[in-house]
């Protein structure tokens, strides 16, 4: 079996940014009465086939994988957009339809969840929907080491504020993707330079800390190439020999 293991749902049906477009609207000028109905979005069956149809069922047939582990929009995750509230809304309504999409192509798609995450707010806070998701059959999340969008002003991975949702990713048996969102920051550009950024930063945070003695279980992904990992290989390796740390394998790269 070929698993594309990093799928986003980025064909969605049209109601959904339309439903996003207005709660953000509402969030930036603060107006809770504005807010759109979830109960008002109309995403049909039909319309969730014709969204992937010609989209990611015609590149596996093409290029012959057998499953695709599937998440929502990773750049319209928007946790730096609206509060609490707006974010665990907004993550529940886009790991539905997710959940929709397994439940319509069950042998084509397997579930990973966005959580609710917003700046200043506990990881721990993002524990129920990554509950509710596994037991939807989800088989592990996306993690956001940095919710502000940008400006990298949240806690390292290795603090201890995280430790609840690792005691729980380690209960649950399942892996987190490292994944930011969309980059609200002028000075990076979303997939350019946020992403592999946020890549090498969370790589960094890990070398320095004793994260996995901790919870030698826990299992991370750090996609889109690692970001400059595997082309400083050398660097970090030396890194970690001068800071004592256990000496980096070169099979990691594997």
């Amino acid at each position: 079996m070929i698993i594309d293991c990093h799928g986003h749902y980025t064909t969605e049906p049209k109601d959904l940014p339309r439903f996003r477009k207005e709660q953000t609207a509402a969030a930036a000028a603060k107006d809770k009465s504005a807010m759109p109905a979830r109960s008002g979005l109309k995403m049909s069956d039909d319309e969730i086939r014709e969204s992937l149809e010609g989209a990611q069922l015609k590149l596996q047939r093409e290029r012959g994988t057998d499953l695709t582990i599937f998440s929502p929009r990773a750049s319209g995750m928007g946790h730096h957009i609206g509060d609490e509230a707006v974010s665990t809304e907004w993550s529940q309504i886009c790991n539905d339809l997710i959940a929709r999409v397994v439940h319509l192509y069950p042998k084509n798609f397997i579930g990973v969840c966005q959580l609710p995450q917003s700046p200043g707010v506990p990881p721990k806070n993002s524990i129920a929907e990554l509950e509710r998701c596994v037991k939807m059959g989800f088989v592990g999340c996306n993690l956001n080491p940095d919710p502000s969008g940008g400006y990298f002003n949240s806690p390292p991975l290795t603090d201890k504020s995280w430790y609840p949702i690792y005691e729980k990713l380690v209960e649950l048996d399942v892996p987190a993707m490292i994944h930011v969102s969309g980059c609200c920051n002028p000075a990076q550009h979303t997939t350019g330079s946020y992403y592999l950024n946020a890549d090498t930063m969370a790589f960094m945070q890990l070398i320095l800390s004793d994260l996995f003695k901790d919870f030698p279980t826990l299992r991370f992904i750090i996609p889109h190439g690692g970001g400059a990992v595997p082309y400083h290989w050398g660097r970090f390796r030396g890194l970690a020999q001068e800071l004592k740390k256990p000496l980096l394998k070169d099979h990691l790269l594997n």
